[in-house]
């Protein structure tokens, strides 16, 4: 089962939003990771070993590593996935991830940036940058199984989006800022951010957007965080990448 099916979201509307007026698709890119020394390196660790690198000093461990980098790094994968059933996960902030990520709304904005701890962000900002120039994030309806009524329902965000370019626009040029003049936007448009975070943060961003009790825009958008993050820290999210993707 792939990761998106896993989470329970659908997208079978996706060829008609590309037809919607400035339609935006999300985009997740990790574009840096915590590295660890050459020193470190020669040992056998790397970014995704470094947690249990640090954790080994809970056990006077770190010192007692073999001679072999390439043992060394799979016990210490090992180690990672046990410190996580342990719920010794303190050591995970050791690896920090910096994604650029785009195509997403105010509305996921507003409820991502209440995880507080391990997190950062740099959004685009409307106070500086026009808003004449928004994208739009279009509502998925893959609740809805009549083409006809979802047609409809684009059509009027369509509409809405189109109009609130159209306003914001005229209170520019009858003299308001581009801080006020924003202001007519709806929810649905766009913004691009840099996303920072640590691993222990990430984990917990998983476990409460990724279940359906979360709305389906931010657990769409954990998803791709977290298929990025496999593809270079797999330990250290394993867990939660089988419990959705296991049949």
């Amino acid at each position: 089962m792939d990761l998106m099916s896993g989470v329970g979201l659908k997208d079978p509307w996706k060829e008609i939003r590309k037809e919607m007026y400035r339609n935006i698709e999300p985009t997740v890119a990790l574009i840096g990771i915590t590295q660890t020394t050459e020193e470190m390196k020669q040992k056998g660790v790397d970014s995704e070993t470094l947690p249990a690198y640090t954790a080994r000093h809970c056990w006077e461990s770190a010192n007692k590593y073999s001679e072999d980098p390439k043992k060394n790094n799979e016990l210490d994968k090992e180690l990672n996935q046990r410190l996580i059933q342990m719920g010794h996960d303190t050591p995970l902030q050791a690896v920090n991830f910096v994604f650029d990520i785009g195509g997403i709304t105010k509305s996921v904005q507003a409820q991502w940036t209440r995880h507080k701890i391990g997190v950062g962000w740099s959004f685009r900002s409307t106070r500086y940058v026009s808003g004449g120039g928004n994208e739009f994030v279009y509502n998925t309806y893959d609740y809805i199984t009549e083409e006809d009524k979802v047609r409809d329902l684009l059509k009027a965000d369509e509409e809405i989006n189109k109009k609130a370019i159209e306003l914001f626009e005229k209170k520019i040029e009858l003299g308001a800022t581009k801080q006020d003049a924003r202001k007519v936007m709806p929810v649905a448009f766009a913004t691009h951010c840099s996303f920072f975070a640590n691993a222990r943060a990430l984990r917990h961003l998983f476990n409460l957007r990724l279940t359906q009790h979360a709305e389906w825009e931010i657990r769409r958008m954990s998803v791709m965080i977290l298929e990025e993050v496999m593809k270079v820290t797999p330990s250290l999210f394993q867990d939660i990448y089988d419990k959705y993707t296991k049949e």
